[in-house]
């Protein structure tokens, strides 16, 4: 059903089974947005008139563009939570004070082999993807840098292997 005074501005399915529209509604002067939720039931006035000012393929790429937007939105904000929370950071600029002070703690800092066992993986995996670590021939190397049991073992025997 159009709100009185308003003028239709968009509208997309609210719910998964798509049988709930969430339409807003825009005063002539804009300045006052008004949103109202139409079961989608062919017998219902007020959803055979939303489809005077929309049909089923823009509710239905509305609503695809609507759950884009929104994951994007959630996205971003998982992502400056975790910034901010120092879960994740950003070493695309290694000239960064803070990068350095992760990257040397990150190689010097304690180790703790049970809490960083998986660090330690993922570590040793990014290393044999290393072009010249991967293509060695130095078998021994290579062993020792998969049974290292720390960082800096790990990046030793890399070294030994980049040195050939």
């Amino acid at each position: 059903m159009a709100i009185p005074g308003h003028d239709f501005l968009t509208a997309h399915f609210s719910n998964n089974e798509r049988t709930t529209v969430e339409s807003y509604w825009v005063t002539p002067d804009g300045l006052e947005t008004r949103v109202e939720y139409i079961e989608a039931n062919p017998e219902d006035t007020a959803w055979k008139k939303l489809l005077t000012h929309i049909d089923i393929d823009s509710l239905h790429e509305n609503t695809y563009q609507h759950i884009k937007t929104q994951n994007n939105i959630f996205k971003d904000d998982v992502v400056k939570i975790a910034k901010e929370r120092g879960l994740i950071h950003d070493l695309s600029n290694l000239n960064d004070v803070d990068n350095m002070n992760l990257v040397v703690q990150f190689i010097f800092g304690e180790f703790n082999e049970e809490k960083d066992k998986e660090k330690l993986f993922m570590f040793k995996l990014k290393l044999f993807e290393v072009t010249k670590i991967k293509t060695s021939k130095n078998r021994a190397m290579k062993a020792k840098m998969r049974k290292a049991q720390n960082i800096l073992d790990v990046i030793k025997a890399a070294i030994e292997i980049l040195e050939e």
